[in-house]
């Protein structure tokens, strides 16, 4: 499984990826501050789930996933971030999951369970 995650508080991106490791170890994180790089990456590299913060100067998340979506077609989405204020465009986009932070390992296991990438059927913790 190969999970994009984006993020430009790189404190958050590097919790983020510290714990999307001990859900899924053995899985490869992209990990990127800028989402300009994240969609380009996207373009020319397949992956399985992008988490994205939504609030982004030049690319919001929900964009990133349109975008996404569009070259990638099944990549599941989770949304990361500080307030609930996007949950409706959320919920609009069939988003796989929505985390308000600070995320925790609960949160990301939970918001694959019913999915193949769930951490049980991966054997993550």
């Amino acid at each position: 499984m190969v999970i994009a995650a984006v993020d430009p508080n790189k404190k958050d991106l590097a919790k983020l990826v510290r714990f999307l490791r001990m859900v899924f170890p053995g899985c490869e994180v992209v990990m990127f501050s800028d989402p300009a790089f994240a969609e380009q990456y996207i373009k020319d590299n397949p992956i399985d789930v992008l988490f994205t913060e939504i609030p982004m100067l030049g690319l919001t998340g929900l964009r990133l996933q349109i975008k996404c979506e569009a070259v990638q077609p099944g990549v599941l989405t989770v949304f990361t971030t500080a307030t609930d204020t996007y949950v409706g465009e959320a919920l609009k986009s069939r988003a796989q999951g929505y985390i308000i932070k600070p995320v925790t390992r609960e949160a990301i296991r939970e918001s694959l369970n019913d999915t193949k990438y769930s951490s049980r059927q991966l054997g993550g913790i």
